[in-house]
């Protein structure tokens, strides 16, 4: 992916109104052989959401609201690869 197709995905985002969601990345999708050999910088893929996700407390444990309830938001994630689903053609976006 370059500069442009990352700012018309974005872009796509914001237009819906979602530019104040966070961006995170999903590292578990990001795999390349070369990565025993050193190779760190890996290129994004696709670029999913607003999901919702789960947030984790400090200790890494899932954070609890005051009311009991799990704590969540929506979120744009940034993947190495597609999800499943997108690479079986059944996505929909």
């Amino acid at each position: 992916m370059n500069v442009n197709q990352l700012h018309n995905l974005l872009g796509v985002l914001v237009a819906d109104g979602h530019g104040r969601k966070p961006v995170c990345i999903a590292k578990q999708t990001f795999n390349d052989p070369l990565e025993a050999d050193g190779a760190n910088i890996l290129p994004v893929v696709c670029v999913t959401g607003p999901e919702w996700v789960y947030k984790t407390d400090d200790d890494g444990g899932t954070k609890i609201n005051k009311d009991g309830t799990e704590a969540a938001s929506r979120i744009v994630i940034l993947r190495g690869e597609h999800p499943a689903s997108e690479a079986k053609g059944t996505a929909t976006s």
